[in-house]
């Protein structure tokens, strides 16, 4: 969802990355009571609703496909990825692309980076 929800013309992958789609995780159970187990499920089945409705408007496919291609783990090569909606490209070894978004001193500045003077 995080590559997907970037801004359009700004979500890249590696060539050799894997991006993958799956349902919300739910932690165990362990010897939780009953109303708090359905406290979780309520919450988690929340959590799948916004999950889908943003992954639908990031990528233009319908809920219902989301939701049957989450049913299992759908892992996706860079290239799957831009097909999916999911990403626009594939940064390359000599690409400039994060360049092109902010240089390196404006990385380290807004990580609040202070670089050392020689």
């Amino acid at each position: 969802m995080l590559l997907s929800a970037g801004d359009k013309g700004k979500r890249y992958m590696t060539p050799h990355a894997t991006a993958m789609l799956h349902q919300p995780r739910v932690p165990s159970t362990g010897e939780r009571q009953a109303t708090e187990l359905s406290i979780k499920w309520r919450e988690t089945q929340a959590q799948k609703r916004v999950l889908l409705n943003i992954l639908s408007q990031t990528t233009g496919h319908e809920v219902t496909k989301l939701e049957k291609d989450m049913q299992r783990p759908l892992y996706m090569t860079a290239k799957d990825a831009i097909s999916y909606g999911i990403i626009d490209r594939v940064v390359e070894r000599d690409s400039k692309a994060i360049a092109d978004v902010m240089s390196a001193d404006a990385w380290d500045s807004a990580a609040g980076l202070v670089q050392k003077s020689m």
